[in-house]
Parts: structure tokens; C-alpha cells; sequence
């Protein structure tokens, strides 16, 4: 049985809230974007989240490994690929790039989860699952908006990278974490979040002293509120999800996404297309594929 297939009401309750938190992070990165700039942003991003998700492992009784623990090399190897190198390639590429074109290249992501978790996390690619992906990424294209394609290559190439290098690098992140060694999700978020902090001080402390950027309320709120939801508790919840139900099935996130931007977009008074509700509908019929199980002989 996949892990697709193995996911439960709760596993599914745990994703779509994750959605509804990562959803609206594109929109919080633009406003803290006004007030600091990416390696800023990133760094005192994962510095509060650390401190936070810290803080709550020790007041559940859960202590840090002492750091002659291996599970370090494993914090370190999360922290780096799953917060320090993502949160800074994301908003490095939003200077450059509008969001319907980061989404739909974000949205490789769960395609690339696939094939890694074939070869390294014996998660066995079926037909179904390659159909429902394929599916789900179509979807994803059309509720952006096909027009965004247009603006593939070009002057903005190099931005376009650092949104598929974030993409790739999370793919890694999912697999790595299921291979992780048993650890408490609030530890194992703990130690992630320190480790990616330690990775991007260098660049984020030098940007923060030389930052000349307008202090706004909107800004540093907007950064508060991304460490506490879509990194402390997202990261908590995100590899307790993983152990429970598997990258595969995690992957699934980077669908749900778009909708959660759909609506978000329509609170803020953006107008709606067809194209958004189509979109909306292919997604969710390549949900359905990918979790489809194939039939079993009754002997």
C-alpha cells in the first residue's frame, strides 16, 4: 500500500492546514520584503522560530541531543535543505519574479518527491501516483495562469532557478526527513530550525547591519507572524506528518497551495478567472488519481 493510499482523515486534516499556513506565506514574504532584505528575512525568520519551537520541546519534557549525537548530522542536513537554503532562494527570486510564476515552478516540487522517494525511501512509484502528479502539476499550471509561462527564461533565469533550486531542495528535505532516526517532532524541528539558523547567519546578520530599508508595521508583523505559524508550528507539524504519512503523501502540499493563494488573493479583492476554478478542479482530480489503489487479487 502506498503512502498515499495509507493516509488517514487525520493525516489529511494535518495537510490541509499546513496548506492553509504555507498557502499564505507568498503574501506575508511580500510584505516583510518592504522592510528586509532575503538573507534578513530569512535569518531572523528561523532565529524566532527556533527559539520558539525550542522553548516548547523543553516545556513537553523533551530535551536536545547532546551534540556527540549523530542525529545532528541529520538536523544540520534538514536545517540547511528544508529552512536556511529555501527561505532564502524564495524570496530571492520573488524580487524578480511575479508570484503565478513562482508558483507553477514551485509546484515541480512533489514531482521530484516522487522519483527521489522511488530510489531512496522505498516509496514505490506507481502508475496511478505518476498519473495523479502529472495531473495535480496541470492543475497547478492552469490556476495560476498559463500565461505565466511566458515569462520563462529570459533576463529573469536566473531568479527562475532559485525558485526550481527551492523546489528541489525541499524534494530533499521530505525524503531525508522520513529517513531521519526516530526523534519527538518538536525535538527534531528543534534541532532543524537551530542548524538552519547557524546557516544562514554569515549573510543574514551582515544584511541586517547594512539594511536601509524602511521599518513597517506591516513589514516586521508580517515576519513575526512567518516564524510563528508557516515555520514554527508548520515545521512541527510538517515532520510529524511525514513520519506518520510519508513524503509521498506530504508532497501533496505543494497542490493545495495554489487554492489557499486562490483564496487569499480573493479576500484581498484580486479578481477570479475561470481559469482559477478549472484549476481548482484538475488539482483536486489528481489528488483522487494519485490515491487511487489498485486492485488486489482476493487470493
Amino acid at each position: 500500500m502506498s503512502d498515499i493510499e495509507h493516509a488517514g482523515p487525520r493525516d489529511w486534516a494535518l495537510l490541509l492546514f499546513l496548506a492553509a499556513l504555507w498557502g499564505t506565506a507568498f503574501l506575508f514574504i511580500r510584505f516583510t520584503l518592504e522592510s528586509l532584505p532575503p538573507a534578513a528575512l530569512s535569518f531572523s525568520r528561523l532565529t524566532i522560530a527556533a527559539a520558539c519551537v525550542t522553548a516548547f520541546a523543553h516545556l513537553r519534557g523533551h530535551r536536545l541531543p547532546p551534540l556527540s549525537d549523530p542525529r545532528w548530522l541529520y538536523f544540520a542536513f534538514l536545517g540547511f535543505f528544508g529552512n536556511a537554503l529555501p527561505f532564502f532562494l524564495i524570496p530571492l527570486g520573488q524580487t524578480q519574479l511575479p508570484s503565478a510564476l513562482a508558483g507553477i515552478l514551485l509546484a515541480i516540487m512533489p514531482l521530484a518527491t516522487v522519483a527521489l522517494a522511488h530510489f531512496f525511501a522505498n516509496e514505490r512509484m506507481t502508475a496511478w501516483k505518476l498519473a495523479g502528479f502529472a495531473v495535480g502539476f496541470a492543475g497547478a499550471v492552469i490556476l495560476i495562469g498559463p500565461a505565466a509561462l511566458v515569462g520563462l527564461g529570459g533576463p529573469t533565469f536566473l531568479a527562475q532557478l532559485a525558485i526550481l533550486g527551492a523546489a528541489l531542495s525541499y524534494a530533499l528535505n521530505a525524503i531525508m526527513t522520513r529517513r531521519t532516526p526516530r526523534t519527538d517532532p518538536a525535538v527534531l524541528a528543534s534541532g532543524a530550525l537551530i542548524c538552519s539558523s547557524l546557516w544562514g547567519a554569515p549573510f543574514g546578520i551582515w544584511q541586517l547591519t547594512v539594511n536601509d530599508l524602511p521599518a513597517t508595521a506591516s513589514g516586521w508583523g508580517s515576519l513575526v507572524w512567518l516564524a510563528l505559524g508557516p515555520t514554527a508550528l508548520a515545521t512541527v507539524l510538517y515532520v510529524g506528518l511525514i513520519a506518520r504519512a510519508g513524503a509521498g503523501f506530504m508532497s501533496l502540499v505543494n497542490y493545495l497551495v495554489p487554492i489557499v493563494a486562490l483564496f487569499t488573493g480573493l479576500a484581498f479583492g484580486e479578481a477570479i478567472g475561470w481559469n482559477a476554478y478549472l484549476g481548482l478542479f484538475i488539482i483536486l482530480a489528481g489528488i483522487a488519481i494519485a490515491r487511487r489503489q489498485i486492485p488486489r487479487p482476493p487470493f
